[in-house]
């Protein structure tokens, strides 16, 4: 079967073209690729055949016509009668096919990549017309004025024969290298291919074949997803903390009469490795889909403000991309339209000032009841006795009934004070939203996409909020995550309300480390079994490991560890350190020094002033990627060891996954004191360096 890259829209197709697509995807072999109304530009000359096909051999231009009565032909063009009855001219579809080929052929003459020493490519090109309505007495008719190898009917497309015929349509035979093959699927489909805007700033990027079918494939029929019914008071009163119903665990069976609370959307979700180029994927799908479908609506969203900026600049441009934001600077958006805003308030900060009042929280420790509170507004329990009953999961996993009773206490008396202050928190943004939209101040069914980047940051609450903004005759649901960088949150699709089994495409190569550098990184989870659990319970499998295999994995050092008697002495050697990265060529926007705590990054950021590099915690930079990475004082990870949990040490190693691979070329791994145990496994894979 032959791989179909791009898909036709179903209402501007005609039959004919439908019938050729199915017949070439079912007829041609796994190693012919067809490329579905991909435009052809060579300087300000833009083309539009209907289907490009590449092979081993070369490439060849089809186009096709729908006619049904060809009454008669010259060789340039042919009087038709159409299906109404009316009679017309049309010129000669094998001159438009040879139009096209006579383009690609062109813009393939200023790829360097095929050059080479040479001064021609040596790319194989052919072209037909393909008429496959017309009886195979017709069509040998029409062979006699348009050429006997241009002209193809429904018959020339059965699998005995339509490679014979397609190879027909060629000059000459010549076995193209894998190289060229790759370089010419870059010229046919553009939307794969990434030029820097600076020629000496970074080389061409060109997506993998798993990529690009992802970036182009059609929108798929409608799916079910589950809608859990909206129902929040703007201001609940104390003690009555109303969020929705409890969403479904993974251990419950959908009931018949939410069965048929369906949301009719399509969705895909494409789940990688850290590095292997999600982010790049939805970036292309956003620009493809705006091209596609220029009357659509589209909508970018993340969790993290850099990347959502970095997302915001690669966008720029696209009229069809109406929104690329976070998701909470969106929520802010719409209710400032409406309501006076004012910054949420933090229950961390509100419980250290009552923490003499809440031993539970000196005992837990604040950021853990308030990491708790938060869990149970994203999850929409609205009751004290539905968190008691719940099956939690995650770091409140091993707390007791009484535990919970005295959390909820505390959960209960920070929402009294909330409601007196007519203040809200940033976990209850997204309810304040649901109930915008239920009253009417807040549109629903506005994009005709929505693509989510990190989508494992996102709780249930907020995926409701991005449903309801979706059209729904047919909205477009795109998200990518990957489950080992889970750093802020952990909710299963199930627990989201999306079915994505199914769904689901994979990428395992991480392009964006060296190999070295993966390699090191991947060892502080490979081990980790909450993470596998995890894994089980979202997908009932557990994840193969990444492909650190492939050709086109980048090979480089091995990242350094150094251990420093002081940090004064470990923050001098960072400085020197970049200076001579800066002189040696290094461009200092491509250097990024992280630090667990925040405390950190402020005498860090004293200590680098001037030298114009990113300074931040592990956190900030999540999704974005650095060709130089320290990363600073790493016995300040895993603090407390001995008291913490499974959950707490699975959270932290996640997050040091997510640190390590920011690097895209040198990673410095710098510790003072003992080097984390949960780390250990990573000594194997770094070069130790003297101070």
């Amino acid at each position: 079967m032959g791989q179909v890259i791009g898909y036709l829209r179903e209402d501007m197709a005609t039959h004919g073209e439908k019938l050729v697509l199915r017949r070439l995807r079912d007829s041609l072999p796994d190693d012919f690729t067809v490329y579905v109304e991909c435009p052809l530009q060579h300087r300000r000359i833009q083309r539009f055949p209907d289907f490009i096909v590449l092979f081993q051999f070369g490439v060849v231009v089809l186009e096709v016509k729908d006619w049904v009565t060809v009454l008669s032909v010259d060789k340039y063009g042919a009087t038709i009668r159409r299906r109404d009855g009316v009679i017309n001219r049309r010129k000669n579809p094998v001159l438009e096919a040879r139009d096209c080929a006579t383009l690609l052929a062109s813009e393939l003459q200023t790829i360097p990549q095929l050059l080479g020493r040479r001064s021609k490519v040596f790319v194989p090109w052919g072209y037909a017309a393909i008429l496959p309505n017309l009886h195979a007495s017709v069509i040998a008719q029409i062979r006699g004025a348009w050429g006997e190898a241009h002209v193809l009917g429904a018959g020339d497309l059965e699998p005995h024969v339509v490679t014979e015929r397609l190879r027909a349509t060629l000059p000459f035979e010549r076995a193209l290298r894998t190289q060229e093959i790759e370089v010419v699927r870059g010229v046919i489909n553009p939307s794969i291919l990434i030029v820097p805007e600076e020629p000496d700033e970074k080389p061409s990027i060109l997506l993998d074949g798993d990529q690009e079918r992802i970036v182009t494939e059609a929108p798929r029929a409608p799916v079910a997803v589950e809608r859990p019914e909206p129902a929040v008071p703007a201001r609940p009163p104390a003690g009555e903390i109303r969020r929705g119903p409890t969403p479904l665990t993974t251990d419950e069976v959908l009931p018949p009469v939410d069965q048929d609370i369906v949301f009719n959307a399509a969705i895909r979700l494409v789940r990688g490795v850290a590095g292997s180029g999600k982010t790049l994927v939805l970036v292309r799908r956003a620009a493809y889909l705006a091209a596609k479908h220029p009357e659509w609506r589209i909508c970018v969203v993340t969790y993290n403000d850099a990347l959502a900026h970095n997302l915001r600049a690669q966008l720029k441009g696209l009229s069809g991309v109406k929104r690329v934001t976070t998701f909470h600077r969106m929520c802010a958006a719409f209710l400032k339209r409406y309501m006076e805003w004012k910054d949420p308030s933090d229950p961390e900060g509100w419980i250290r000032h009552h923490l003499q009042q809440w031993p539970i929280a000196r005992r837990l420790g604040v950021e853990f009841v308030a990491d708790e509170i938060r869990w149970v507004k994203e999850m929409g329990i609205n009751s004290r006795a539905a968190y008691l009953e719940c099956v939690r999961k995650g770091r409140g996993r091993g707390l007791r009934a009484a535990q919970r009773e005295r959390v909820y206490d505390v959960l209960e008396a920070y929402q009294g004070w909330l409601t007196g202050e007519r203040a809200y928190d940033w976990a209850d943004i997204p309810h304040v939203v649901l109930q915008g939209m239920d009253d009417g101040h807040v549109k629903t069914g506005v994009y005709d996409a929505i693509l989510i980047d990190e989508a494992q940051d996102f709780a249930p609450v907020w995926v409701e909020v991005v449903k309801r903004l979706l059209k729904p005759d047919g909205g477009l649901l795109f998200l990518t995550d990957d489950p080992s960088q889970s750093i802020y949150r952990y909710y299963s699709w199930r627990e989201k309300g999306i079915r994505v089994v199914g769904r689901t495409r994979w990428l395992r190569v991480p392009y964006r480390n060296t190999r070295q550098i993966y390699r090191a990184a991947y060892e502080v989870i490979r081990r980790d079994e909450i993470l596998k659990r995890h894994l089980q319970e979202q997908l009932g499998m557990t994840v193969g490991e990444p492909d650190l295999t492939s050709p086109y994995l980048r090979s480089g050092p091995r990242p350094e560890l150094r251990c420093f008697p002081s940090v004064e002495e470990e923050f001098n050697f960072i400085r020197l350190e970049i200076e001579r990265l800066l002189q040696e060529g290094f461009d200092a926007q491509q250097i990024a020094v992280l630090h667990r705590r925040k405390s950190g990054v402020h005498r860090l950021r004293r200590q680098l002033r001037g030298l114009g590099v990113k300074v931040a915690t592990f956190h900030a930079l999540k999704g974005l990627e650095f060709e130089v990475v320290f990363l600073s004082q790493l016995q300040e990870t895993f603090g407390h060891q001995a008291r913490a949990s499974e959950e707490q040490l699975s959270e932290e190693r996640r997050l040091v996954y997510m640190a390590m691979t920011r690097a895209r070329q040198r990673l410095y791994l710098n510790h003072e004191g003992r080097w984390p145990r949960p780390l250990h496994d990573v000594l194997a894979h770094v070069d130790r360096a003297l101070v």
